[in-house]
């Protein structure tokens, strides 16, 4: 099916809005341009609306849950939200656990309606250069630490870690258990660490259930298959209603919390109309990473 979208306000690098009218050829978009296409074919006008990608949002530990606990679960706290792949994270707590965990959540993701990636939490006591080899080999772009002390992070061996991420840099992502007495003297240390270790790294946890910004999908590899609207790219994307008492300047005016997108297309298709949602379980894959950071360079971690 061959269609153009006309006058779509999209949401660009979270800060600024372009004008553009998009050739839609198979659920991909074949074209871009900021004047309105000439071609005589069916259209589809949005500029009533602001177009940002499908969000990338984190589901955390899934437990097993029947089909339609799974189903409310995964509408109410995603899709309604306009999530469109979700980053899912599952728990082990030795290197050994790694394989049979990873089997166990691909099958808690096997009704998925919508896409989805994998992450990794372990403690960080756990963390050796031997499961880093294991995520790479898994094309896991992100390992969420689990830390207590700010000794923690002081005996690990950084460097022997920094090594074993060679052509895969996977992401350390800190995860505070128990919000700790001394947080911040822990952050300080984290951030210290992570840079003079050249090390990939995000700076806190991300918030299951909130869209994960540019800057991490670009850390973890994710961008720009998911979160962008571009040439070539997947047709994922969500359609907000202008406020009508002010006019939004950039991506930060959209709360996610009070809006709500009106339309949520997963790979062309409509999967939400106002408070009317889609679920068609297993029709979201599995993705894996290329790169981590790749798009990254020449910004740092």
């Amino acid at each position: 099916m061959e269609y153009i979208i006309d006058e779509a306000n999209i949401v660009r690098n979270e800060k600024s809005f372009v004008t553009s009218s998009l050739l839609i050829k198979d659920n991909k978009i074949q074209f871009m341009k900021d004047v309105i296409l000439s071609k005589k074919m069916m259209r589809m006008n949005l500029s009533p609306y602001v177009m940002t990608p499908g969000h990338v949002m984190v589901v955390d530990d899934l437990p097993f849950m029947t089909f339609q606990q799974y189903k409310s679960y995964i509408i109410e706290n995603y899709i309604r939200k306009g999530c469109t792949t979700l980053l899912s994270v599952f728990t082990i707590h030795t290197e050994r656990e790694l394989a049979q965990k990873l089997k166990e959540a691909r099958t808690h993701m096997l009704n998925s309606p919508i896409d989805y990636y994998f992450a990794l939490r372990i403690p960080l006591q756990k963390l050796t250069p031997s499961l880093i080899r294991h995520c790479k080999r898994y094309k896991i772009p992100a390992i969420l630490l689990e830390i207590e002390e700010d000794s923690d992070l002081q005996n690990i061996p950084w460097g022997w870690m920094k090594d074993a991420l060679y052509q895969f840099p996977i992401a350390f992502i800190p995860c505070l258990r128990n919000k700790p007495a001394n947080i911040k003297g822990l952050k300080k240390t984290w951030k210290t660490i992570m840079k003079e270790e050249k090390l990939p790294h995000l700076i806190e946890c991300p918030e299951a259930g909130k869209p994960l910004s540019l800057d991490v999908l670009m850390k973890l590899g994710i961008y720009p298959t998911k979160g962008d609207l571009r040439v070539g790219g997947e047709l994922n994307y969500n359609l907000y209603i202008y406020p009508e008492d002010r006019i939004i300047e950039t991506i930060e005016d959209l709360d996610y919390d009070s809006h709500i997108p009106e339309i949520t297309v997963h790979q062309g298709n409509v999967i939400k109309v106002g408070k009317k949602i889609s679920f068609r379980p297993g029709f979201g894959n599995e993705c894996t990473v290329t790169i981590p950071g790749h798009f990254l360079q020449g910004r740092g971690v």
